[in-house]
């Protein structure tokens, strides 16, 4: 996009993580923003909470770390990219359930790349993670390939509220696109 996608304005006027926030919101006490929140204001909410990557810079996956080891939240968390607008509470219902103590995502149709995002991350994987790290190994995908998961099926019509916002085309393609 050239600069941070959080700060995005969506064609309705409002920010791309405000699309983010609005399901959060009607699922979560409290919501945690993690990295570098510079360059845009977070909404003004009393449910918001900002975080700095710790470390920064090293991906996703240090991002996820950081917000294991808050202490916000003692099971778990359900963790959304910035750039997913197309995001609904009734999907990410579909993340909980019993609280599982491994990471929860969405299966990927057959021969597609494993979608991490959004996905439920218990604290109890905060280990794995670590290890992860500590090792130099930063893609999340790769973890994830190499533990274990569980995942929700997707039908094949909900798939487009996962995807991602990465380009200026993918937002034009947005403004033609209705959930």
């Amino acid at each position: 996009m050239g600069h941070p996608k959080q700060g995005v304005l969506m064609p309705d006027g409002r920010k791309m993580i405000e699309h983010v926030i609005e399901p959060l919101s009607q699922l979560c006490q409290k919501i945690v923003i993690v990295g570098d929140c510079r360059g845009f204001s977070i909404p003004q909410q009393q449910k918001l909470i900002a975080l700095s990557d710790d470390p920064p810079g090293k991906g996703p996956l240090s991002a996820i770390a950081t917000l294991l080891k808050s202490g916000i939240d003692k099971d778990g968390y359900i963790v959304t990219a910035c750039d997913q607008p197309f995001l609904t509470p009734n999907l990410l219902r579909l993340l909980l359930g019993e609280k599982p103590s491994f990471p929860r995502i969405f299966q990927p149709e057959q021969g597609e790349m494993i979608a991490p995002f959004p996905g439920y991350y218990p604290v109890c994987w905060l280990s794995e993670i670590k290890s992860a790290l500590e090792t130099g190994q930063y893609g999340i995908c790769n973890v994830i390939l190499k533990n274990r998961v569980e995942t929700v099926a997707l039908p094949k019509e909900q798939q487009v509220l996962i995807r991602n916002i990465n380009t200026p085309d993918d937002l034009d393609q947005y403004c033609h696109f209705s959930i």
